[in-house]
């Protein structure tokens, strides 16, 4: 069994986790493939030196057929790894080091659980969808996809931007706002919520668009069904704006026009557990705080 590795720094109440992490991969023989500086920040932080078939950097090996990624750090180490993996149907699944962990649902508590529950098959896999971004100016070099949300912001404290956005050639709105974000139903409990958009269950066939900072109050945001083309045309006082992709940010001209729409692959996740999205809902969110629960 292949098992590619990749993770960010982390502080030292993980270290022990970690350890315990790949000597069980070791004990199950498996090929360890790590991320190059993940296995230098393991070697020089934490002094433990994990045994592996072959390091790699930012590209995993074509010649290579992989049955798990694991990521290691938090839901921006998550989105890394979906950049890494990209069509290759490759499993993620996510161990939370950080904070909140939408993503990166396994904790300290049950890694080594966890762990046994993929060596035994004892796991489903839920397929995500993904948005393909198409520009004029390829900004975004290779990697012209997101699994959360595509986000256009101003770059000026100052000014707003317009945005005119077109459903399938159908004329949706003009937008005057600090930005706009286009997110699948994964990114809709990511920058889409904190904009005031709505909570999507993830095998919805939607993408939504959420406004940042409307200037019109009566503008909301909206769902449409994924099979549609989303194409935004940028009008901005200034010559550049900020688009994002997930993690990654660009600055590009405001003449560009772009499209966007549903992948023709998916992020396929690990699953665990029965109804994990909604008792990570409830425990995240804090919903269960109702004491009439």
């Amino acid at each position: 069994m292949n098992i590619a590795i990749y993770g960010r720094n982390f502080g030292n109440s993980f270290s022990g986790m970690l350890i315990q992490l790949f000597e069980e991969l070791k004990q199950s023989n498996v090929n360890i493939y790590i991320d190059k500086k993940f296995n230098e920040f393991i070697s020089t932080k934490v002094f433990y030196y994990p045994e592996f078939t072959a390091v790699f950097e930012k590209e995993l090996p074509q010649d290579v057929e992989f049955e798990f990624f694991l990521s290691i750090g938090g839901d921006g180490t998550f989105l890394e790894s979906a950049t890494i993996v990209k069509d290759r149907g490759i499993p993620i699944l996510g161990f939370n080091t950080g904070r909140l962990g939408f993503l990166s649902y396994v904790n300290s508590n049950n890694l080594l659980w966890a762990i046994k529950q993929i060596l035994d098959g004892k796991y489903s896999i839920d397929q995500r969808m993904v948005l393909e971004v198409e520009c004029d100016e390829s900004f975004y070099g290779n990697n012209n996809f997101c699994l959360n949300e595509f986000a256009l912001q101003k770059r000026s404290r100052l000014n707003m931007i317009k945005l005119k956005v077109y459903a399938d050639d159908n004329y949706i709105n003009t937008y005057w706002s600090d930005g706009l974000i286009i997110a699948t139903p994964t990114g809709s409990t990511a920058y889409s919520l904190s904009c005031g958009g709505p909570i999507v269950a993830p095998h919805s066939d939607v993408i939504l668009i959420t406004p940042i900072a409307n200037h019109n109050l009566t503008v909301r945001p909206l769902v449409l069904s994924g099979n549609t083309t989303i194409k935004i045309l940028i009008e901005s006082n200034h010559d550049k704006v900020l688009a994002s992709l997930d993690y990654r940010a660009y600055s590009i001209k405001k003449a560009n026009e772009i499209s966007i729409k549903k992948a023709n692959f998916n992020i396929n996740f690990v699953n665990l557990f029965e109804n994990t999205y909604f008792s990570t809902l409830r425990n995240k969110l804090m919903w269960g705080t109702d004491l009439r629960n």
